[in-house]
């Protein structure tokens, strides 16, 4: 099968991890970088699932920090990482791109493209097209795909709610107002997740912040909570 994974999250770079050894598997990304901009708790459960996707190396420059709910590291790198090793087993990344129909016929799903890439196909033959992300999300520009006149399947997700994130100063992270979800990084970062945004402001400013929609319990809010979600569809491909 040629599976279209639409959105290159890090269920998306698992999903294909697991999927091509057997199928054709392509990513479509609105932005120009896959792992920004960071819309993800950088938090690992348990450390020993990572040498299932990642070299040493690669674990060791996570910089894994301990913490009370795990161990904390940059999101965007786990991101990274996941990327270049799905790149190197075969899966097509397009990043700068985005959908201009999804039409299904008998002999499968046409998926029309537009984008920056020099090399980028018109348009993509698919068995599955599976959106990864909700249906209306937007990426730069407020671009967003176009799905018509055939809705995608859409990967399943728990109960979702708008989580606030932000990265600020350990100083200022100890006056903060009881996050549900705190983490210490390596780089002298503290990650902040509420599922209700506070009136507090750090007194240094935050270092980067955002609004997103995701698992509405904190304990899935992990690397181990995507690995999970992953394996659970998996079982649709057997």
């Amino acid at each position: 099968m040629h599976i279209v994974l639409v959105g290159g999250t890090a269920e998306a770079l698992l999903l294909s991890y697991h999927l091509v050894s057997e199928h054709t598997v392509s990513i479509v990304e609105l932005e120009a970088e896959l792992g920004l901009p960071v819309q993800y708790p950088g938090r690992v459960i348990d450390r020993d699932f990572l040498s299932d996707y990642f070299t040493d190396d690669q674990i060791s420059f996570l910089m894994l920090h301990p913490n009370p709910d795990g161990w904390g590291c940059r999101w965007d790198w786990i991101v990274k990482h996941l990327a270049a090793n799905v790149a190197r087993r075969g899966v097509q990344c397009y990043t700068r791109t985005r959908i201009l129909s999804c039409t299904s016929t008998e002999a499968g799903t046409v998926v029309n493209l537009s984008g920056g890439e020099r090399d980028l196909p018109s348009h993509l033959y698919a068995d599955r097209v599976i959106a990864m992300r909700p249906l209306e999300s937007a990426g730069p520009g407020k671009r967003h795909h176009q799905w018509t006149p055939n809705l995608p399947e859409q990967f399943p997700e728990t109960k979702l709610r708008t989580w606030f994130g932000a990265s600020v100063l350990p100083t200022d992270a100890q006056t903060a107002p009881f996050p549900d979800l705190r983490l210490k990084r390596a780089d002298d970062i503290t990650e902040l997740w509420w599922s209700t945004p506070p009136s507090w402001t750090p007194s240094h400013g935050y270092f980067e912040q955002c609004h997103v929609r995701l698992p509405s319990t904190v304990d899935l809010l992990s690397f181990d909570g995507v690995i999970s979600r992953v394996r659970e569809f998996l079982n649709t491909f057997v």
